[in-house]
């Protein structure tokens, strides 16, 4: 099966409402136009190491649609260590009312995301060239977002201490991991101080963790979602 066959489209159609996710015929062909991009330019550039058309529906698609179930329409949304888009772009896509940033320290990943939200003439959508460690320096990032977002970017506990100073005071953050996400959360466990909140530092947070599947393979993935305790972030 080929990306932009009508098979592909199909598949991207179906499987994606088999999980609740209702894509009409346009969001269908900016998806189809992102991935066509993303396999070309990935010949370039490093953006992915999947490059099977069902995988990259399943496994960047799908699986960056997920978290949508747990986003505002209309939220500020950063997604940092974003790579070849994932899952800021397909987010955008799906949710058009949201404004997106999107961060990476890579350059050559940063123009390409500029390219894309180009041809796709994609607005209130911006990609930035930041090691991530840099963002609370610059007022247009510190406490600016309603949702801080990031894929398997790096360890649980290091991606809460990065996204926490972005957020706003009633913001989330939304850490997409894989299956064995407990071990993650075990290794806050020094810094348990209820049911399910968390002293990392100077943080405290209430974390959620949500379990889903992936409509094709069937593997499970993880949400772990963050809330700032007793308005940690204010």
């Amino acid at each position: 099966m080929d990306i932009n066959s009508t098979d592909w489209k199909f598949c991207l159609g179906a499987r994606a409402a088999s999980i609740g996710i209702s894509l009409d015929n346009n969001m269908i062909d900016q998806i189809s136009i992102y991935a066509s991009e993303l396999i070309d330019s990935n010949k370039k550039v490093n953006l992915t190491a999947i490059t099977d058309a069902e995988e990259i529906a399943e496994k960047h698609m799908f699986d960056s649609f997920i978290p949508a179930k747990f986003i505002p329409a209309n939220a500020s949304v950063i997604d940092i260590g974003t790579g070849g888009g994932f899952p800021g772009i397909p987010l955008k896509i799906f949710m058009p009312s949201l404004s997106v940033n999107l961060v990476d320290s890579s350059r050559k990943k940063i123009n390409f995301l500029k390219y894309v939200i180009r041809i796709l003439n994609l607005k209130n959508i911006s990609a930035h060239q930041y090691r991530v460690e840099e963002l609370p320096n610059h007022p247009e990032f510190a406490g600016q977002f309603d949702v801080v977002i990031s894929r398997a970017f790096t360890s649980l506990k290091k991606f809460l201490i990065l996204a926490a100073p972005l957020i706003k005071q009633d913001g989330i953050i939304i850490a997409m991991k894989g299956k064995e996400v407990q071990k993650e959360i075990d290794e806050l466990k020094v810094g348990k101080i209820g049911a399910s909140v968390y002293q990392i530092n100077e943080l405290k947070l209430e974390l959620q963790v949500e379990k889903y599947r992936l409509p094709i393979s069937g593997d499970e993935r993880s949400l772990v979602i963050a809330r700032g305790y007793q308005n940690i972030f204010a």
